[in-house]
């Protein structure tokens, strides 16, 4: 599964520094290029994660609600015709969708009618999202906000799930007053009521950071090629049994070694801070623990126990961050 079939809106940016001498663009070039190749190897990973969320959100969207939205258009439509009866048989309905609703979730502030999401996500090397970064602040600080505005739209590496719901402490009474308009020949000012309460549906976004996602999914990447099998990188035995496996994970991940996915890692982390999903001391630990990680892949040492540690240190930043 592609990544790229979670769609309904995207702003790709690939990102060049543009200013300097020739090589600083060529090298952008290139560690943009290398990042696409890195990003392709854990997309599928990246991609059933951000699937499973998305799903999460659309089971919590509740069929009552979303059929007494349906009959209130249903009801506007029919008052636009001129049938008075149509639009009050389907204000009913929807009473009575909502009834049910409250009845079973008396406590239930928000009735989830709809789940879209977009995704946001930029190319690019870290010295030039930082750079474009830069420039928004420099826009912003010199009160060009008109200019800095479509940079900064784009300036994300997220999935953003919107959430669309009904408020039941309003809504219900606005159908009953509706109705009861419409009783009384006040199909006009009905009308307005419906549209008011249409435009209080409350939309809410939860955000999912990309970078960070990647960089699990690429540590992932790292330990499976040092410990495919539970035994420890350093351990000779065995070698024979696993090197056909060896050789298509090889294929498969570009000739990519471990030590490559933690690089590749912490390059994602470090764009996770360029975009502002958190300063600096927030992914100190981590960084801590992928050199840590990199000195006993050199040594060839076991890495079982700081894996763990990368493991603990990634869900303190959610933890910390992104919740």
């Amino acid at each position: 599964m592609k990544l790229r079939n979670l769609y309904a809106g995207t702003a790709l940016a690939l990102l060049i520094v543009s200013a300097g001498p020739s090589w600083s663009q060529d090298t952008a070039q290139a560690e943009a290029e290398a990042q696409a190749v890195n990003r392709e190897q854990v997309e599928e990973s990246v991609t059933a994660e951000t699937d499973s969320q998305l799903a999460d959100k659309r089971t919590a969207v509740i069929q009552e609600a979303v059929d007494a939205l349906d009959e209130t258009n249903a009801a506007i439509a029919a008052i636009e015709k001129g049938d008075t009866d149509a639009a009050i048989a389907a204000l009913a309905l929807a009473t009575g969708k909502l009834e049910t609703v409250v009845a079973r979730e008396p406590d239930l502030a928000l009735a989830p009618v709809r789940i879209d999401h977009v995704i946001y996500d930029v190319l690019g090397s870290v010295e030039a999202v930082r750079g474009l970064g830069k420039q928004i602040a420099d826009l912003v600080d010199d009160g060009k906000f008109q200019e800095a505005r479509p940079l900064l739209s784009g300036f994300a590496s997220e999935v953003v799930i919107r959430t669309t719901s009904l408020p039941l402490a309003t809504y219900p009474d606005a159908i009953l007053a509706a109705t009861a308009l419409l009783d009384d020949g006040k199909t006009d000012e009905a009308m307005t009521v419906l549209n008011a309460a249409l435009s209080t549906q409350v939309v809410t976004d939860t955000v999912v950071a990309l970078p960070p996602l990647r960089a699990v999914a690429m540590i992932e990447k790292a330990k499976a090629l040092l410990n495919d099998d539970g035994e420890a990188a350093n351990d000779k035995a065995a070698t024979e049994d696993k090197a056909a496996t060896e050789d298509k994970a090889a294929t498969e991940d570009a000739d990519l070694t471990a030590a490559d996915y933690v690089e590749a890692a912490r390059q994602e982390l470090e764009i996770a801070e360029a975009l502002g999903y958190g300063r600096e001391s927030d992914f100190e630990d981590l960084h801590e623990a992928l050199d840590e990680l990199d000195r006993q892949i050199e040594a060839q040492e076991d890495t079982g126990g700081i894996f763990e540690t990368i493991a603990t240190r990634f869900e303190e930043l959610r933890t910390r961050i992104f919740n």
